[in-house]
């Protein structure tokens, strides 16, 4: 996901197995027969079995945003499938490389990012949908009248950088909306578009839903808000592996992703446990500052609902690939049906 986001999470699991209480003896009286000593097959604790211990990928700092994967540690999700599961905090393209390598199981991962990597004969495959919608916008100040792509022609634009999702987002908008980029004062601001808008540094800016229209709206401003999602359809996060994984250890990638959606779909039903179980996960969360954390979850809810939850839409794939070719971002087409898999994904 793009760097301009401010916070991420951090999964922190334990778990705890009793010893089992080991086999009794009856006192031997002095008539008796000589006992035979206990095999040590017969005196030994049993033990639990271990779990898989896996790495997953996801960049940046803990986050209430990934509220569903702190749900899967804490209630055992993850335990349940035989998994131990540690957040690993880093940039997403790395995580992919390294996914691809085969020196990580999973990651997450944006479409954009897998279709990149694809391109450069990377094996990586999104297994599992979790965004249902991009969550790239453009932000302005409600006074400014700017509630369209076609509005932002003649007007000033900030991006964080010129890459990553904020900027795959604004390129998609441009190509969607068919608007004439050299009209546009497009400026690197970096990730200060909440201080650039309220401040009126820039007329609109490149957001996440999900972060600085909230933080503005806290404060009283009144914003208007242009989600990329409303003129195409580009696939977002999701869980990734590679072509290895799946082919030799598909229960595995079934264990990974079944667990994972039981956390999406426990957060979905139960939010305001989700939101405690999250604070405890990032205890920089203070009291003052909780309200602003519970309106970035419910944002973010607003991205992961789905009657299909971890289900790839083909068309989505197919639009984000044909946008990034046409874009320039890749050179030469990619393999659609090589970029994804439902087959992991229980339907219900």
């Amino acid at each position: 996901m793009r760097k301009s986001l401010l916070f991420t999470l951090l999964i922190l699991f334990l778990t705890a197995c009793g010893p089992a209480v080991g086999p009794t003896f009856t006192a031997i009286t002095p008539t008796a027969a000589p006992a035979q000593a206990p095999s040590a097959a017969e005196t030994s604790i049993p033990t639990a079995p271990s779990l898989e211990h896996i790495d997953l990928g996801v960049g940046f700092i803990p986050n209430v945003q990934f509220a569903p994967l702190y749900v899967a540690q804490a209630k055992g999700f993850y335990a349940a499938e035989g998994l131990e599961v540690d957040l690993e905090h880093g940039f997403e393209n790395d995580f992919v490389a390294l996914t691809a390598q085969g020196q990580r199981k999973f990651a997450v991962a944006s479409g954009d990012q897998v279709i990149l990597a694809r391109a450069q004969d990377l094996p990586v495959v999104y297994i599992m949908k979790w965004y249902q919608r991009f969550p790239v916008a453009v932000m302005s100040l409600a006074e400014t009248g700017l509630d369209t792509p076609e509005k932002l022609g003649g007007h000033s634009v900030g991006t964080p950088v010129l890459s990553g999702a904020s900027y795959v987002g604004w390129q998609a908008l441009v190509y969607a909306a068919k608007l004439d980029s050299s009209k546009i004062n497009l400026q690197v601001i970096g990730f200060t578009q909440a201080e650039a808008i309220s401040q009126k540094k820039v007329d609109a800016a490149i957001v996440y839903i999900t972060n600085e229209p909230v933080q503005l709206s806290k404060l009283g401003l009144k914003v208007n808000v242009i989600e990329v999602s409303d003129y195409i359809d580009l696939v977002s996060n999701g869980l990734i592996t590679n072509e290895t994984v799946i082919r030799e250890n598909p229960e595995l990638v079934r264990r990974m992703v079944r667990a994972t959606l039981r956390g999406l779909e426990y957060t979905l039903a139960h939010p305001d446990e989700a939101f405690t179980i999250a604070r405890e996960a990032v205890p920089v969360i203070t009291d003052e500052d909780a309200p602003t954390q519970w309106a970035v979850l419910d944002a973010s809810m607003a991205l992961w609902r789905s009657d299909q939850p971890g289900l790839s839409d083909p068309n989505a794939w197919t639009t984000s690939a044909k946008f990034m070719q046409a874009t320039g971002l890749i050179a030469a087409p990619v393999e659609v049906d090589k970029l994804y898999t439902n087959e992991f994904v229980e339907q219900k």
